[in-house]
């Protein structure tokens, strides 16, 4: 009897060694999302002001005409941007390398991906990325499109290392998935289309048009922004430097200050290392919520706004691609800005920060811990009752570790039993789900085989096994 524990006890290590050599004992979590949708319809669509809903921002929306906004489909696309499913490990998220609060960038120089390795680039920030109007996504303009752009970081062997069959199978083995997928797509089916139709609205809806700056396109026209009652004597002498002696608004154009293509603006005076798009161009981003970014340029190499000023100030490589905009009499362009022009322009830049954009509920996390969903289904049930069995006894970062004591005991299973038959659904409002109420026929059956499952493990001392 004892042998037979023992090897069953060695076969359940294997298996689970296999299958959780990545896992973290952290909880995966579950969507907590609101009975109604939350409209990302009127946010980024219908309810835009007047000088993003026509002219020349609308002109650069890059939205396909067969993947809409919708409310389902955002929804859809918020909770995949913050799972951690997506990647190889479970362990890294989308939002891992794009953070609201630094308008979907990342204040590292390089994002660490789902095994510790670094990007190559710095993360772009994803605010107004609909207003790029060729459509192209990475500082390199490889994808054609924000939907080609979303499966390929999934992908990559750095940052999320994960294939797309398994991705599929483990969103399918969820009780919300489908669901999610049903009511944006109309049925069920999880296919890798749909997976970057719904990212690619959600990241499309991350429109910012609440800062400091857009109160004063408001209180003027979108032609003569009142920037006098609106703006610091600083501020106002930044905008005007960076509509006119500072040619900025050259190249960050519109009300969205987002370029047309990508540049070389003579960073290097070689572009062999990183030729970007080619020759050393690289995507002009948009300067939405620039302030809060840390991190500057393809490479991250400017670390305050100030250094960006004074790189172009007098900082400018000349390079056989120096885009023209940056050229005096074929030379590089020599700005030579003062201190306060420098300060000014930073401080018109800081007008362009969106607090309600990073602060905004509609592109938060929807994720919340559901105490005893171990194996991440979204609802407490006999199949994480097995997992926390076959993960008994065991240390270190395990999904059935509920309590995070780093240990697998009697705790966890404590944990599931009280939990038995909650469902990602109670965090719905008006959900007919039955909430975390214990299913006294499963417990019934359970608890007499778990006290003698128990008495016998503890009988079967390791050193033998």
């Amino acid at each position: 009897m004892q042998r037979t524990i023992c090897l069953l006890v060695r076969a359940c290590a294997l298996s689970l060694s296999l299958s959780l050599a990545t896992a973290h004992a952290a909880d995966r979590g579950v969507p907590a999302l609101p009975e109604m949708y939350q409209d990302f319809v009127a946010y980024a669509v219908t309810d835009l002001p007047e000088h993003f809903k026509s002219g020349p921002v609308a002109a650069t929306d890059n939205t396909p005409v067969d993947n809409p906004i919708t409310n389902p489909g955002a929804t859809l696309g918020r909770v995949l941007f913050y799972d951690p499913r997506l990647s190889h490990n479970d362990g890294t998220s989308c939002a891992s390398c794009h953070q609201q609060a630094t308008g979907f960038g990342d204040e590292n120089q390089f994002s660490e991906g789902f095994e510790g390795g670094l990007t190559g680039r710095h993360s772009t920030a994803l605010s107004n990325a609909a207003y790029y109007a060729n459509g192209r996504m990475f500082w390199d303009e490889r994808a054609a499109s924000v939907e080609e752009q979303v499966l390929m970081p999934i992908q990559d062997p750095v940052e999320m290392g994960t294939d797309l069959d398994q991705l599929r199978d483990e969103l399918a083995a969820t009780d919300y998935y489908p669901k999610l997928f049903q009511q944006a797509f109309g049925d069920s089916q999880i296919t890798n289309d749909r997976i970057s139709k719904a990212l690619g609205q959600f990241v499309r809806s991350m429109v910012s048009y609440q800062s400091k700056y857009d109160q004063a396109v408001e209180a003027g026209t979108p032609e003569a922004p009142d920037y006098a009652s609106i703006f610091t004597p600083l501020e106002q002498q930044g905008a005007e430097l960076f509509h006119g002696a500072g040619q900025c608004s050259q190249c960050h154009t519109t009300h969205a200050q987002v370029g047309d293509r990508a540049r070389n603006i003579g960073l290097d005076a070689d572009n062999t290392a990183d030729e970007g798009a080619g020759n050393g161009t690289f995507k002009t981003q948009s300067l939405r919520n620039v302030a809060v970014r840390g991190r500057f340029m393809h490479d991250g190499r400017h670390t305050t706004l100030e250094e960006v000023v004074e790189f172009y100030s007098t900082g400018i490589q000349d390079n056989p691609y120096l885009d023209n905009r940056l050229k005096t009499n074929g030379e590089p362009t020599v700005f030579n800005f003062s201190d306060q022009e420098i300060d000014a322009l930073v401080a018109f830049m800081e007008t362009l920060t969106d607090e309600a954009f990073l602060t905004s509920d509609l592109f938060s996390n929807p994720f919340v811990s559901l105490p005893g969903d171990y194996d991440g289904s979204g609802v407490v049930d006999q199949d994480d009752y097995l997992l926390w069995r076959d993960q008994f006894g065991a240390t270190g970062d395990n999904w059935a570790d509920g309590n995070a004591d780093g240990m697998v005991d009697a705790a966890d299973y404590t944990l599931w039993r009280d939990n038995l038959g909650a469902s990602w659904e109670d965090f719905t409002p008006g959900s007919a789900s039955s909430g975390a109420v214990p299913e006294p026929v499963a417990i019934a059956v359970l608890l007499p085989w778990v006290a003698t499952w128990l008495t016998l493990r503890s009988r079967s001392p390791a050193p033998n096994c």
